[in-house]
Formats: C-alpha cells, structure tokens, sequence
C-alpha cells in the first residue's frame, strides 16, 4: 500500500465539514443571538468545538508520526513571552482560568456586535504578520491551516472580552454538577438574546462608527484618510491598571481592530499556542498599555493623551518638520499617523525584524520606564518621522496644503515597510524627558475626558429638552382638541 492511500485513509478517520465538526446532538449553532464564535469564515461554532477539532487533529498527528509521514515539530515560545504570560496567569484567581473565559464566550456573553467585528477582523489580520523569524513566529501552515489560525485568534479575542466586561465565575461553577453547569450556560444564553433588543440601539450605533472611522482600514492602503478616525465601540465602566501610572482607575478596555493584531503578535510569541497567547495578550493590555488606553468611555482616553505626547515628542526631535507643519499641521499629522500605528502596535506597518525587535522592547519593561511602560511606541514613531525628516522637509514644501497630511502619512509609511533589519530609532529619552512626556500625555487625555463629558452633558441636555418640548406638545395639543371638543358639544345644544 502506497503513502499516498494510506494519508488519504488517515484523512479519511475523522472527516469535517469544511473544518467544522459536528455536535453530537445534531443541532446546529445559531448565529442570531451572540452565542457563536468564529470557526470558519463562513461558519460560526458550537460549545466545545474547539476541543473536538484539537482531539482531531492531535489523533491525525499521532498516526502520522506513526507510520512515519509526518515529523513531530516543536515551537518554542518566546522565553521573556513565556515568563510574562506564566506570571499573568498566576497572578489571576485560580478559578478565573482561560477555559472559564472561553466558556462564557461560546455561551453568549459577549454582544453579537462585537463577535460580528471579530469575525471580520480576524480574516484579514495574517497577511498583516510578519514571517516567522526566530522565536517568534505562528506554527507552519502545514501544521497550523487558515481556518484554525482564524479560530484560534478568534477564541482568544472572545475571552478577553469577556475578561474584560468583568465576567467572573459563580462559587458554583466549579464545583457544581456538569448538568448545572450546561443549565447555566444555557440561561445565560436566552438572557442574552433576550437583551439584545434593550442593546441593538447602541450596537447599532457602535457598528457603524466602527464601520464608518475605522483607523485602520485595509492594509494595504496608504491613505491616510482611511486611518484618522475613530473607534469609539461601546461606553461603560473601567478598571486599573497594574502600573502605579496615570490610567484611570475605573477605565475598562473595549474591543477595537487594533485587538486582533495584537492578540496575533503575542500568540506569535508563544508559538501559536492559545492559552499562553491569550494571557501574554492580558498582560500587554492590562499592565503595559493599560486600560485606559482602549477605555470604553470616554472612549480611548489612554490614546489621545499618547497622540499628544508623540507630537511633543516629534516636535523636539524633528524640529525642521514641526516649524514647516506648525502646532495644528503637526498635530493633524501626527494624529493619522499614531491612530494607525499606536491602536494595532505597529502591526502591517513596519518590516519584520524591526517590528519584532519593537515588540520585545515593549513587552519587556525596564526599570527607568515601568512609570510610563506604552513610551516604546511614541519613541518607535518619532524615530520614524526622524528618519525621514529631509525628505518630509523638502516633499512637503511642495505639496498643496490639502495633500500635507496624506503625504506625510505616506512618505513615513513607504520608509518603515522598507527598514533593513536591525534598524532601531536613535531618539533617546532622559527620565526627565519621560516624565515631561508623561505628564504632557496625562494632561491632554484629561482635556479630552473632560470635553467628552461636557458633550456629553449637552447630549443629555438637549435629548431632556426635547423630551419637554414633546410632552409641552402633547399636553397642548390635547387641550386644543378638548376645547374644540367642548365649543362643538356647547354649539349644537339648545338655544
């Protein structure tokens, strides 16, 4: 019997649906209230899929190897990203384990909004990776398909959300009867799909600002039109961050695109390996760049007040560019720039070797800037602009005054896709420096929290004005038809 049949009888043992196995009771996931998770592009997932397919594909290894048609491979994780991602999930309550987030997750608690954005996200986010060098780097596609690289971002994106909407475990849940726990995954579910209609007003709304500003776009355009909005999601409550910093103390993070590029980078770091990946990803958004950086309300606080230290920051360092541009040129320029490269930490932006360089740099946290940890990403952008700062002098000097942002989007955006290997940014920081950026940062997301709030105010304000003025409406117009009602009544009576 030749290699080919006995691989093709192999692949025969455990057949799938497109990558999508089935449930032993038949029934077939719903996508109408929340409750999936992505699986393929095209299909959503049932609870407990994902240890079907690992049992699956772990089953076919096993036989390969054993008739000799494969070669057991290791990936090694990142040693400082295996350090950080132990000491994450150590640091967490013992019941609060990956799995519980997962659970939850395929049980409907995140907002069909947000799994929606996922599913989206996560197919266009691999062409955005760099390739495999070193130790960091994704299993092979070969031992690794599309459709599970897809999955395994996707679970990963699904539990930290839950992470972090603040679902914690019932004392039950871990210790009561399987038939308990199902039950109540199941109540979960119906209430959820049941609070859909309460929410889908502000889902709504939160989707089509998602849609309609995304600060990233496709990766490969070069427009910077495409990457000055916003990614204003959801509003809520927040939390704080392990960093004795500024962060809000109530600031809860929100899902932005940025999240899947980042999540793919760190289980990068672990050699695609899910649950070392999803608490490496806990780390990086919960102790370095903080909550408030991705704050729900007012939204993204922690990043605007960054956008404000990198201009402060290109402005010492780059003081040729800054006189051309001017205070509110270099501010709008800055502000294309940082919104596609500080929300998805450079990913789909710079070359390899120096993108995987920045994010070492970023994950391991040194002494002189455990005060202000997310500095490596406002340094990796002004080293940017310093690089090209002759060409940006004399480009912009010619360009019209609508084309300076654009163009200075893309004169810096061509040079970091072509950086040699072992490039890094010359812009050095004194700790002087970096408590004068920190505060600069602190005070302009104040500024903006503050003006956030008094929009706000005046939202209310005007919405409770015209809530009187309908109800004055009302009441006049009911008045009006008594009295027609009653001159009528008073003129056909008797004489």
């Amino acid at each position: 019997m030749g290699v080919g049949p006995i691989r093709a009888t192999i692949c025969r043992i455990e057949p799938t649906s497109g990558g999508l196995p089935s449930s032993s009771s038949g029934e077939t996931p719903s996508g109408s209230g929340g409750t999936s998770v992505l699986a393929t592009r095209d299909s959503n997932l049932e609870p407990g899929w994902h240890s079907q397919s690992s049992a699956r594909r772990g089953f076919r290894q096993r036989v390969l190897l054993c008739v000799g048609l494969a070669r057991e491979e290791s990936f090694l994780a990142h040693p400082l990203a295996a350090i950080l991602a132990n000491r994450k999930r150590s640091d967490a309550s013992g019941a609060v384990q990956y799995r519980w987030f997962l659970a939850e997750a395929e049980a409907g608690a995140v907002p069909v909004s947000v799994v929606q954005q996922i599913r989206l996200d996560v197919t266009r986010t691999f062409s955005a990776l760099p390739a495999r060098r070193g130790t960091w780097g994704w299993p092979p596609v070969q031992n690794l398909p599309d459709e599970d690289r897809e999955a395994v971002l996707a679970r990963v994106l699904l539990a930290f959300e839950c992470r972090a909407m603040g679902r914690v475990p019932c004392p039950s849940s871990s210790s009561g009867s399987s038939f308990v726990q199902k039950f109540s995954r199941r109540l979960r579910r119906s209430l959820s799909r049941r609070s859909d209609a309460t929410n889908a007003s502000r889902s709504e709304d939160a989707q089509s600002l998602l849609r309609s500003r995304s600060v990233l776009g496709p990766m490969e355009s070069a427009d910077a039109q495409e990457v000055s909005g916003s990614t204003e999601v959801r509003s809520g409550d927040v939390q704080e961050s392990a960093h004795d910093t500024f962060h809000d103390p109530e600031a809860k993070p929100t899902y932005v695109q940025g999240y899947s590029m980042m999540a793919a980078m760190c289980l990068g770091f672990t050699g695609g390996r899910e649950e070392e990946g999803f608490w490496l990803f806990a780390y990086l958004l919960e102790d370095i760049l903080g909550s408030d950086f991705f704050s729900q309300y007012p939204a993204l606080v922690g990043y605007h007040g960054d956008r404000a230290a990198a201009a402060a920051l290109v402005a010492a360092e780059a003081p040729q560019v800054a006189g051309m541009l001017g205070p509110r040129g270099l501010a709008e320029a800055i502000s294309a720039l940082a919104a596609r490269c500080l929300l998805s930490g450079f990913v789909g932006f710079l070359s390899g070797e120096p993108l995987v360089a920045l994010w070492e740099e970023l994950l391991e946290v040194r002494a002189e800037r455990a005060q202000f940890p997310r500095l490596t990403l406002i340094t990796w952008l002004a080293g940017l602009v310093c690089k090209v700062e002759a060409e940006l002098t004399s480009t912009l000097a010619r360009a019209p005054q609508e084309e300076v942002v654009p163009t200075f989007f893309r004169i810096v955006q061509l040079a970091a896709r072509a950086l040699p290997d072992g490039w890094r940014p010359k812009v050095k920081v004194t700790q002087s420096r970096l408590i004068e950026l920190r505060q600069v940062s602190q005070v302009a997301a104040d500024a903006y929290r503050k003006s956030q709030e008094e929009h706000h105010h005046r939202e209310m304000h005007a919405k409770h004005v015209s809530e009187c003025l309908s109800r004055t409406s009302a009441q006049l117009l009911d008045a009006v038809r008594y009295a027609e009602g009653f001159g009528s009544s008073a003129s056909d009576g008797p004489a």
